[in-house]
């Protein structure tokens, strides 16, 4: 049924594109290796008995197998062809994720090896590739271990409550991208809304004799331009905005009501000779907190987020389009919320590129581990820096989550160790990124490092919220649902407090589990809505919520639209509880 069909064609990374690129996807060549010993043969000579569709995983339906049969070593081949201009410099094979660990060959000799499971890496493969014919092979270690940042992947075979199917091996897009000896590496643009300024800072492969140009435009028109010649491989330059009156730089500004972008064109010479060129965009966006409240470009912000869990049934993790990742977005925005928290997944880059695009805030949130081991951390630790390496530019992620529910520091409420690590994954992303706030450990049992106190409540009414948060500071020193707030020892210091998991009621007709007693119909859903967000609303201590959640998935049947995104309630009548 799915034999031959190749999908995801567009550039699969919006926010560092080339012109000049071959995308991958498709029909490859697959084999399960139970035994784990085809890397002991001539990996030429490996029999591949089934066909895969890139890049979907092998548990899902659109890869063509959709099987859930365990394996922890698997095999992907295809051929692709180059042409002289195409190896005329360099050539550049990117992957966006493999899960969790990818080895690559070209044309039989051994590239190199990546692990993590949820962020991109690549390879420059120039002395390698030939004019006409090449083979691409590419092996995949997956496993159950708790030890990997997995996310919602169970640890078992069969999903069970909110974890679900595994997604093993290549599950986003493959490709190529082709540029001169001389290239672009990565580009991250700081805005700085207060000095009406963007620093850009610009990563090149090489850097004799060589400038970088940055042009900046805005809906097509150009806007202004900078140049830098690079030290060691790194530019460094500032543009201010300061030709513009005070009405047109606050027109600048990214915020979901106006999601303003701002084109930038990375355009590298050597010795006058154009090697490279490079397009991303950015937002004049900024996100801060002062005391108990949050502010989106200085102006007073109140979050009205959903939980979004990033599942396809035919899919999994993969999107099965960019038009199914913009419909996300879109439907979100149609529900009235300003925001989603992106829950135990780091997204397509291309969700970025929409919420970026349609104006949605999102919280980035880290793939949990369920072991606490000197492996789990060394990944957390890998997988978060390579997440904000990845996502940097995009104004729409205003908060990083490296922690859901004390899941993978289970003993966090006492054990200092645990604590000690919390705080260093806090500062770990203070030190990469500046810019955002962050939430260490959203749920309960938080500690001091931190810049939002989020409270995870499914035992929730609207005569709930109006007894138990009618004295919110009594809250923080208790407990909800059986769990502290905040780790012992460790006491609010005065910072934004938000409900940022609530709801989850499922429907009595629906299959599967939800929190806390089901709705008997439509309507009687929609009236628990009403009150429960009318009643947090009207608490001025609470600074915003998080609704669960966006769909059903599998055995979760407690999401305000169905797995095949159909509405369980009207939008419109959806958006004038949660829209204000």
């Amino acid at each position: 049924m799915y034999k031959d069909i190749v999908a995801r064609t567009e550039f699969p990374n919006p926010a560092f594109e080339r012109k000049h690129w071959k995308h991958l996807n498709g029909t490859w060549m697959f084999a399960f290796d139970d035994e784990n010993k085809y890397e002991c043969l001539d990996i030429e000579k490996i029999v591949y008995p089934l066909e895969i569709q890139v890049p979907f995983c092998y548990q899902s339906a659109l890869s063509g197998i959709g099987t859930d049969k365990t394996c922890e070593n698997i095999w992907y081949s295809r051929s692709f062809d180059l042409n002289q201009d195409e190896l005329s410099g360099s050539v550049i094979l990117k992957f966006g994720a493999v899960d969790y660990s990818a080895k690559v060959w070209i044309n039989g000799s051994y590239v190199g090896r990546h692990d993590g499971g949820y962020t991109p890496f690549s390879f420059e493969i120039s002395h390698l590739a030939l004019v006409g014919e090449n083979r691409i092979t590419v092996k995949a270690e997956d496993s159950y271990s708790k030890e990997y940042p997995r996310g919602k992947q169970m640890w078992d075979k069969d999903p069970d409550l909110c974890w679900y199917t595994n997604s093993s091996g290549i599950w986003q897009s493959v490709w190529l991208e082709f540029t001169g000896n001389n290239y672009i590496t990565k580009a991250h643009i700081t805005p700085d809304v207060d000095k009406n300024q963007a620093h850009f800072e610009i990563l090149s492969h090489k850097h004799s004799n060589s400038t970088i140009k940055v042009l900046l435009s805005k809906s097509g028109e150009y806007i202004g331009q900078a140049t830098v010649s690079p030290v060691d491989g790194k530019s460094v330059v500032s543009y201010t905005f300061e030709e513009c009156s005070a009405r047109a730089v606050f027109d600048l500004y990214w915020s979901p009501q106006f999601p303003v972008l701002i084109d930038v064109e990375l355009i590298l010479t050597q010795d006058g000779v154009e090697q490279d060129r490079v397009y991303t965009y950015f937002g004049m966006r900024k996100i801060h907190k002062e005391g108990d409240k949050l502010y989106l470009n200085n102006q007073f912000l109140y979050q009205r987020l959903v939980l979004d869990q990033g599942y396809w049934p035919d899919s999994l993790m993969t999107p099965p389009s960019d038009e199914s990742i913009r419909k996300d977005v879109q439907l979100a925005k149609d529900m009235g919320f300003n925001g989603a928290r992106k829950h135990q997944k780091i997204e397509d880059p291309r969700y970025y590129y929409w919420a970026d695009k349609l104006g949605l805030l999102v919280w980035g949130e880290l793939p949990s581990v369920y072991d606490f081991t000197y492996n789990s951390r060394y990944r957390l630790m890998t997988e978060m820096c390579g997440f904000i390496e990845r996502d940097y530019n995009h104004p729409c992620i205003i908060n990083w989550v490296p922690f859901n529910e004390s899941w993978g520091v289970h003993q966090v409420a006492d054990n200092k160790q645990q604590q000690d690590f919390v705080r260093a994954m806090y500062y770990l992303i203070k030190a990469n990124d500046a810019t955002r706030t962050v939430s260490s450990n959203d749920g309960w049992e938080q500690i001091e490092a931190s810049d939002i106190c989020g409270i995870h409540d499914y035992d929730i009414t609207a005569e709930n919220v109006n007894e138990r948060y009618k004295d919110v500071y009594k809250v923080l020193g208790s407990s909800v649902n059986c769990r502290p707030v905040y780790a012992r020892g460790v006491q609010y210091n005065g910072i934004p407090i938000l409900l940022t998991e609530i709801g989850g009621i499922k429907l009595k007709d629906d299959n599967g589990w939800g929190y806390n007693q089901a709705a008997q119909n439509s309507e009687e859903l929609l009236k628990q809505l009403s009150q429960i967000i009318e009643a947090i609303r009207n608490n001025k201590d609470i600074q915003g919520y998080c609704y669960t959640q966006l769909t059903d998935v599998m055995q979760e049947t407690n999401g305000l639209l169905s797995p095949g995104r159909e509405p369980k309630i009207p939008i419109q009548r959806l958006h004038k509880i949660f829209g204000q």
